[in-house]
């Protein structure tokens, strides 16, 4: 399955991460169902940055982009509290979403690196099934 790789000119840092990623999702045979895709209760709750399935397994998977890693790795801001509330939007997305009660949930962390004068992807790293225990 071929995929165009996406146009990322102009594009917001966070929007920019998000759509690389979604295109090496669908480059794998993935199926994007959301994109920032967030859930209210009185106010909102959280969102998830991108809703995916393949097979019977549905993705739940956090982008975190930067243009620079000066002040900490990126992956290290998908700290303990961030990582909870992953799983707690995972289970409501579930619960808006029946259908996919019975296939297996995966959250994947994606880390995009931008270089920092215009959106050219310097690196992308996926760390799969990154938050167990859903």
């Amino acid at each position: 399955m071929r995929v165009d790789a996406p146009d990322l000119s102009g594009l917001k840092p966070g929007d920019a991460g998000e759509e690389w990623v979604a295109y090496l999702y669908r480059q794998n045979g993935h199926d994007i169902l959301e994109r920032n895709y967030e859930i209210f209760w009185k106010k909102k709750i959280g969102e998830i940055d991108i809703v995916a399935a393949r097979g019977k397994r549905l993705y739940i998977i956090e982008v975190k982009t930067r243009k620079n890693e000066s002040f900490m790795p990126i992956e290290e801001t998908v700290n303990f509290r961030k990582q909870g509330n992953l799983r707690r939007m995972a289970k409501l997305y579930l619960q808006k979403n029946p259908q996919y009660e019975a296939w297996d949930i995966q959250i994947d962390v994606a880390v995009v690196l931008l270089d920092p004068f215009d959106n050219f992807i310097k690196s992308v790293k996926i760390m799969e099934n990154a938050i167990e225990d859903v």
